[in-house]
């Protein structure tokens, strides 16, 4: 009891000492609480975006394994079939599949926007391998799931009608509603523009407002080609688009989506599919261009966190430990009396760590109280300006149109499309954060206390009080 009362006593008769390192002490673990906590909390949402986003996957044309083996991509021979795509979807690995996919078309029942007025419809031109295309005026974009077109209840949403459920439904924009006098209920004919074969007949069961850009491409800004504009999109589910008797992907741009159990399985599951048939001009890959796009500015303020609290705990322990060396050290006179009078070497060690015990505990009180308090407004500080410079950048090259290779596949805006970053955080003091603190400050603890024995066992007591001069 007599040395945690001399302790006591000591953290008062060398006032000034105590206190700077204390305040090193609280500046030490206030920030790393503030940094913990962010990370913390950045590392889950993005764990849980992982969980969304990266479960699900794309099976697509590797550009680069095509061009390595010689092929352009509009052959039969690197296009699946469609039953291949189906199989893809029998797998103990997945836990659902959204099938998805679009057509260019044309038809000479209806005129695009854009088009030429005086000849709406079919114009005949090569296709680069001596065969005859059309050139396309729409397109047709299909989903087994409408719930996935994110873009109706921001940038679209129906003015009439409904969204299409039955076969051989569709929807289309009011602009090109406007433009043809087309009313609900009425039928649209079309066929496709490059497998000219398959022809369709869609009764119109919705319109719908578009505030979409009307190219989503900042390169279809210069030629605008009439099948790009968004206006002359006509949607309807994959069933009505498959419906036409197709039988391989030719023809089609597919974006079938493979949800899994855990997204940690995705090579069990690539493997699986290579089995079934898969060639290696096709990969499979997540959607990392909308995965980049909702992390960026997470990742980015919890690498900056991170990198925050390594510098402070490496600044913060090179001078702590020079504090307490030159502390010790002026109280070399007072541990020779101590040990004179037959104080024993471990309980003047033990009297000083109890100095450094006391130290410690009131500065982590403080640091937890004060790191949970301002560590909320920081984090939304710190998000708020990452995802403006997020936005910018994505404002600056053309709304996010830069070219991503990911796993051999090309990902462009719409891979991204109706993804936004991640806006909102939450930080909160739990119970991992702390008992990590909590470690830090017996570390730190153990440093400052370490020093002063080491000091301490130095000498004899004869030996400190000669030398006291």
């Amino acid at each position: 009891m007599y040395l945690i009362t001399n302790a006591l006593k000591n953290l008062w008769r060398n006032a000034g000492r105590n206190i700077l390192i204390a305040a090193i002490m609280l500046a030490i673990i206030t920030s790393t609480v503030v940094t913990l906590t962010i990370n913390n909390a950045a590392a889950k949402i993005i764990d849980d975006i992982r969980l969304n986003l990266g479960s699900r996957v794309e099976i697509g044309q590797d550009f680069m394994e095509m061009r390595a083996a010689g092929l352009d991509g509009r052959t039969d021979s690197v296009h699946l079939s469609i039953d291949d795509f189906y199989a893809f979807a029998t797998s103990d690995y997945l836990r659902k599949t959204i099938f998805s996919a679009s057509m260019y078309g044309w038809s000479n029942t209806f005129c695009a926007l854009r088009d030429d007025p005086s000849n709406p419809g079919a114009r005949e031109r090569g296709d680069g391998q001596g065969g005859i295309v059309l050139d396309e005026t729409c397109k047709l974009i299909s989903t087994s799931d409408p719930t996935t077109l994110s873009e109706f209840g921001t940038l679209r949403h129906i003015t009439s009608g409904r969204m299409f459920a039955e076969l051989n439904e569709c929807i289309i924009s009011e602009e090109l509603a406007a433009l043809n006098g087309i009313a609900l209920g009425d039928v649209i004919t079309l066929q496709g523009a490059i497998v000219t074969d398959k022809h369709y007949s869609l009764t119109v069961i919705g319109i719908y407002a578009d505030f979409t850009d009307e190219y989503s491409n900042f390169m279809f800004m210069f030629n605008r080609p009439v099948s790009e504009n968004r206006r002359n999109e006509i949607l309807t589910s994959f069933a009505t688009l498959i419906s036409a008797g197709w039988e391989t992907s030719y023809g089609l741009h597919i974006r079938n989506e493979y949800y899994l159990k855990n997204p940690d399985h995705v090579r069990f599951y690539e493997q699986e599919v290579r089995s079934k048939g898969l060639p290696i001009t096709y990969n499979v890959a997540i959607n990392q261009a909308a995965y980049d796009k909702v992390t960026g500015p997470l990742s980015g303020m919890k690498g900056a966190a991170f990198t925050f609290m390594v510098v402070i705990l490496l600044l913060g322990t090179i001078v702590l430990a020079l504090i307490s060396f030159m502390a010790v050290r002026e109280r070399k006179y007072e541990v020779g009396v101590l040990r004179a009078m037959g104080l024993a070497r471990s309980k003047v060690a033990f009297g000083i760590l109890a100095e450094t015990v006391m130290i410690a505990a009131l500065c982590l009180v403080l640091g937890l109280g004060i790191g949970s308090a301002v560590a909320q407004p920081i984090a939304d500080n710190m998000l708020e300006e990452r995802v403006a410079v997020a936005e910018a950048e994505d404002a600056a090259s053309g709304l996010g149109n830069r070219v991503l290779f990911a796993q051999g596949q090309m990902q462009t805006n719409d891979k991204a499309a109706g993804y936004t970053p991640e806006s909102e955080i939450q930080v909160r003091l739990g119970g991992e954060v702390i008992t990590q603190i909590m470690l830090i400050t017996l570390a730190l603890t153990a440093l400052a206390g370490v020093i002063g024995v080491t000091l301490i066992t130095q000498y004899e007591p004869l030996k400190i009080l000669r030398e006291r001069n």
